[in-house]
């Protein structure tokens, strides 16, 4: 097993304060295979569809009381069997929040005492590939627990995965002036924490972890763009895959979260602040868009695509893509944005070089603001990345007939059930899920029998489309994007 991160700061992440734990004897020595030793204690898992999982596990202290706004401290140990057969709670979230919402309910399942991970091994496991996933949801929402990222398929083929929950919203990301340190991306120390279990305790189901590939989509995505910038996560994983994960978000200072958190909880001191109770911090919700979170601090100390570019970023194989049509105009109005004034601004006074490039009123309604903040950004980290570790990059453009019909392509986290093999065309996916287990495998997508996968750095790209993968040596979307690349830096 390799070393954990020697600094100083990553060692804060896993200290020893008590946190709180609910055990339960089960006489689970019965069936060993599914009882493992981890460094808190036995977990008993159970065995499903063909796989063994560990579900609810604790990777950290419930960040509750004076642990709210605090790295995550270690778990305290347990003595008897723990019974690791039901997922945990969600971080605590509202169902996903309209623009001003006040007032907001927390979602049934959800809690601050959430830090909680799940395991999913193969029958017979023994050194395998350790996938690890970020689940997305703007930083606001979604879980690592009942999803199809723990669907069995893609553990069949071979790897241990790890699915998690992060703080969310103003729980793991935020700042104020009465907060200690400079530490405002709690949710990204959470994913460190995560991180750091798997390396002490992931051998003990099978895995390997000196094979550790982190992916995620969306806001997960984001995470794994993140962590490659990060210094606490350095070491902790070897390679990465973001999916939909932007690239150019703006990510606000941490002086300008600190304004942010004041004028939201304004004149409280830090117990004060520790004492808010937990759902008043759930509405109105923080603008992933406007660069709210994540936050530029000691845990992300440049913005992602500015790390990118001076070459900082974990040198570690990487793969990134995007669906073919991520946000339509429905999504920007949902989110208080008016596309058609987002449109204006980018185009400038080039309209008619834009309108030629997308084939027209349409082509542009339905496509240029997802290549703004999705296609370009995974195009440009991408290029960045190939001159320090091997990079690939995918479109996946399967879609219903009605969205193509309505949206120009398929949407934003419509690669995901493909990914995980789970519920969808089956002689679409296997392609799929197998490149993404051939990466986790050796850093190299490609494998027996596929289609050649070509590096990102001359362009090339792999488009999954619904007459299977189709290798792109040249991007055919390499104009339009170039438009808005240079349209992106005139602006920023």
């Amino acid at each position: 097993m390799r070393a954990r991160v020697g600094t100083a700061f990553a060692a804060a992440l896993v200290c020893l304060t008590p946190g709180l734990v609910a055990c339960s004897g089960s006489g689970a020595d019965d069936d060993p295979a599914l009882v493992v030793e981890t460094r808190q204690g036995k977990v008993e898992g159970i065995a499903e569809e063909g796989i063994r999982s560990w579900r609810g596990i604790p990777y950290a202290a419930a960040p509750v009381g004076d642990l709210r706004w605090q790295p995550p401290q270690e778990h305290d140990d347990w003595d008897e069997v723990r019974s690791a057969e039901q997922y945990g709670s969600s971080c605590l979230q509202t169902d996903f929040p309209a623009p001003g919402q006040t007032g907001a309910l927390p979602k049934a399942g959800s809690a601050e005492d959430c830090l909680f991970l799940n395991v999913n091994a193969p029958n017979e496991a023994d050194g395998l590939p350790v996938m690890v996933w970020l689940h997305g949801g703007g930083f606001v929402g979604g879980t690592g627990g009942p999803s199809m990222a723990n669907a069995p398929e893609m553990v069949k083929r071979g790897v241990v995965l790890v699915t998690l929950n992060y703080r969310l919203g103003r729980l793991g990301f935020f700042a104020h002036p009465s907060l200690e340190g400079d530490i405002a991306n709690y949710g990204l120390l959470d994913q460190v924490a995560a991180l750091e279990w798997v390396q002490d305790n992931i051998e003990g189901f099978g895995g390997d972890p000196d094979n550790v590939t982190l992916f995620g989509q969306s806001a997960g995505g984001m995470s794994v763009n993140a962590l490659m910038t990060s210094p606490a996560a350095e070491g902790l994983f070897d390679k990465a895959i973001s999916q939909s994960g932007l690239g150019r978000e703006l990510s606000v200072s941490l002086e300008e979260a600190r304004a942010d958190g004041e004028q939201f909880l304004p004149g409280l001191d830090a117990d004060a602040l520790r004492d808010v109770d937990a759902t008043r911090l759930l509405g109105p919700p923080q603008d992933l868009f406007a660069g709210d979170l994540p936050i530029v601090d000691e845990v992300l100390p440049m913005r992602v695509a500015d790390a990118f570019a001076v070459g900082v970023e974990a040198d570690v194989p990487y793969l990134t893509g995007t669906t073919n049509a991520e946000f339509p105009d429905s999504v920007f109005e949902a989110l208080g944005r008016p596309p058609d004034a987002a449109r204006t601004l980018l185009v400038g006074t080039d309209r008619a070089s834009f309108l030629s490039l997308y084939g027209g009123e349409l082509g542009l309604q339905q496509h240029v603001l997802s290549d703004v903040i999705f296609t370009e950004p995974a195009r440009y980290l991408a290029a960045l990345h190939s001159d320090r570790a091997p990079a690939y990059r995918y479109r996946f453009s399967i879609a219903s007939a009605a969205e193509q019909t309505t949206l120009g392509g398929a949407p934003h986290t419509a690669e995901a059930p493909f990914v995980f093999d789970h519920g969808v065309d089956d002689e679409l996916a296997d392609p799929i899920c197998e490149y993404w287990v051939s990466f986790a495998k050796t850093g190299d997508p490609n494998h027996e029998g596929a289609e050649e996968w070509p590096t990102a750095e001359d362009g090339g790209l792999l488009e999954f489309t619904a007459q299977g993968p189709v290798v792109e040596t040249a991007d055919p979307w390499q104009s339009r994007l170039d438009a808005v690349q240079a349209a992106t830096e005139r602006l920023s």
